[in-house]
């Protein structure tokens, strides 16, 4: 489903954020990318959705080409992936049912968007999708007044109003209490496994990655340094990923 072939990356004169990293992601698989700050992993997830563009080697996203594609044949690979970010990036003084409906908007004309007048099917499928991640009740109230585990499900629901079959989770967790971040993570689980949909998680959280990832890959100053099964993955693992050694 997501595929980066001998990938290497460097912001202007820096020295390279990505070394010849490949990487593959299996249709229905939720794979955590764990690593230190600055080690590669937002820009990595940046690859799949073109918000980055590797200086060398190649990202595909369902048997396509990013690079290849342009104009509506990128639009339309764009869309079937959603991302979902720690600080939410929702309309604040807007309804959460309104935000829910924003991940629509790609299906839509340019007056309908403007005006925030969708389709009444649109909107059940709004409401269904918030059904889904139990916000049912607070549709018509205002992103500024949710907490932040509420937020967090608004943006899942948003994503599942996309119809994205791929979901990029930067850090979904966070910025959340520890009962939260575990509500929120056990929720994108069980989407995923109800709508065989992929999921790729950025976390820092090691009992998160353990717990919620079928597979764990490591990021270690742009070079990938273990991909395996969570199963697989030792407390001596994680701590070669993030440079910690025994005394």
């Amino acid at each position: 489903m997501l595929e980066l072939k001998n990938v290497s990356l460097s912001f202007s004169n820096q020295k390279k954020v990505l070394h010849q990293l490949s990487l593959q992601v299996n249709d229905g698989e939720f794979v955590a990318i764990v690593g230190r700050s600055g080690a590669g992993k937002t820009t990595l997830l940046k690859l799949f959705n073109g918000m980055a563009v590797p200086q060398q080697g190649s990202v595909w996203v369902d048997g396509q080409c990013l690079s290849e594609c342009s104009g509506d044949s990128l639009r339309k690979l764009q869309q079937k992936i959603a991302v979902i970010y720690q600080e939410f990036c929702l309309v604040q003084e807007s309804t959460v049912l309104q935000n829910v409906l924003n991940g629509a908007l790609y299906r839509h004309s340019l007056w309908r968007v403007l005006t925030g007048c969708f389709p009444a099917e649109e909107t059940e499928r709004a409401r269904e999708a918030l059904r889904q991640v139990g916000l049912t009740d607070k549709a018509e109230a205002t992103v500024a007044t949710l907490s932040g585990g509420e937020k967090q499900r608004t943006a899942i629901a948003r994503a599942l109003m996309q119809q994205a079959h791929i979901i990029l989770a930067d850090e979904p967790a966070a910025s959340l209490d520890p009962v939260t971040a575990d509500r929120v993570l056990f929720l994108l689980k069980r989407l995923q496994q109800e709508r065989n949909l992929t999921v790729v998680m950025n976390s820092h959280n090691i009992q998160q990655a353990r717990q919620y990832a079928e597979r764990i890959v490591g990021v270690r100053q742009g070079y990938i340094v273990k991909d395996a099964p969570a199963s697989a993955w030792s407390d001596a693992d994680f701590a070669s990923v993030y440079g910690v050694r025994d005394e």
